[in-house]
């Protein structure tokens, strides 16, 4: 029995912790015990989930990655050593890999495996830079392999010249081509959506990142476009945060209140996906989303900021590129003239298959890093961005 120790800052609503239950769905349980170390929270919504699915969850509350590593690296030493041993640690956590697998190696883990979900690792100023450059330079030294969630985001951490793997953010097609008509209609009652109206989205992580406030002045414009229409947003933070409150006061002041929709948090996002007409994707920056991925599953067209990745695009004609220098007025036109229709799901397997998302795929690969003894076989060159 291989024991793997996944690391996570928390465990709430966002893409990392969906990348970790994906494949913790599909490990094969005879073979890997896996615990979950998530730190800065002290608690999930997502805990009895994850005990169903044979995993371990333990949460520290207290935050020191950025501030106090070397405390960090020595509460994580501590729980190692007291809830080890363990064969693999695999750093979820971007640059703070650095210290995540300082304590792995302290703790005598013989692999250790640093993963890049992000493109945004250095910033600008002068201090963070350096900072991340000895972080990156450590993670050289302690990692025995190197992860990333597609090629920019293992360029962006790694660096130009570095060896790395993408394993994809891979997921159920069969869960997001599913219909279930019933929750659908009760999705619309509870967001009192009325019928014959399209509706819009944006339901991410309420955070700078994920830009909300571009969002809604592109929905500002496809109201002008299409008065009936009705917008979706939010649903990954608490009701009261900085960006909410934001978000809501441009709202208010551009007079749509009566037709934008606070989702709350969705279990079940298949079924937001199932009964919106068009996504509206407009980050400032992301590794590689899982949300583009799976809205193709469910045959839901995306509008994506171009700093996004090409490798969300899976060639099914669902995916659209503008830059978030264009106006608000050239993403509302594209989102009003493209039209929502039903692909066949032999052709989304396919294509899913074709483009490594499926995720029973991504388990195999996975599965065979965990295994792996011989740890140059993580860092191949044909994975290599500049061979």
């Amino acid at each position: 029995m291989t024991r793997v120790l996944e690391v996570i800052y928390g465990f709430g609503y966002g893409g990392i912790r969906t990348f970790i239950m994906n494949y913790l769905k599909y490990l094969d349980k005879d073979k890997f015990k896996v615990d979950i170390y998530a730190f800065g929270f002290d608690s999930s919504p997502f805990t009895e989930q994850v005990e169903k699915m044979g995993a371990n969850i333990y949460f520290e509350s207290e935050n020191n990655a950025h501030g106090r590593p070397l405390k960090f690296v020595w509460q994580l030493k501590k729980f190692m050593n007291e809830h080890g041993p363990y064969d693999v640690v695999h750093a979820n956590t971007n640059l703070i890999s650095a210290w995540v697998l300082l304590a792995a190696k302290i703790s005598k883990v013989p692999v250790r495996l640093a993963h890049s979900h992000s493109t945004d690792h250095f910033g600008s100023s002068l201090p963070r830079m350096a900072y991340s450059y000895l972080r990156r330079g450590l993670i050289d030294w302690l990692s025995t392999g190197k992860l990333a969630c597609g090629q920019l985001a293992g360029v962006a951490m790694y660096g130009r010249n570095a060896s790395f793997e993408v394993v994809s953010n891979g997921i159920d097609t069969g869960r997001f081509m599913k219909r279930n008509e019933k929750r659908v209609e009760e999705l619309r009652h509870e967001l009192n959506i009325p019928d014959g109206v399209k509706v819009y989205a944006n339901v991410t992580r309420m955070d700078p990142q994920k830009n909300h406030l571009f969002a809604i002045d592109v929905f500002r414009e496809i109201h002008k476009l299409e008065p009936d229409s009705i917008f979706i947003y939010g649903g990954m933070t608490p009701m009261i945060s900085p960006t909410v409150d934001a978000v809501r006061d441009k709202i208010e002041e551009y007079g749509l209140a009566d037709f934008c929709r606070y989702s709350g948090p969705i279990m079940d996002v298949e079924h937001l996906y199932q009964m919106t007409d068009l996504w509206i994707y407009c980050s400032a920056y992301e590794g590689l989303p899982f949300g583009p991925i799976e809205l193709q599953a469910a045959s839901v067209p995306v509008i994506a900021s171009d700093v996004i990745t090409k490798e969300i695009d899976l060639g099914l004609g669902l995916v659209y590129f503008l830059s978030l220098d264009d106006a608000p007025e050239k993403w509302a036109e594209l989102a009003v003239k493209t039209q929502k229709k039903q692909l066949p799901t032999d052709l989304i397997v396919k294509k899913f298959r074709e483009h490594n998302f499926d995720i029973r795929q991504g388990v195999r690969r996975l599965e065979e890093i965990y295994s792996d003894s011989n740890r140059d076989e993580v860092n191949r060159d044909n994975n290599n961005p500049q061979d």
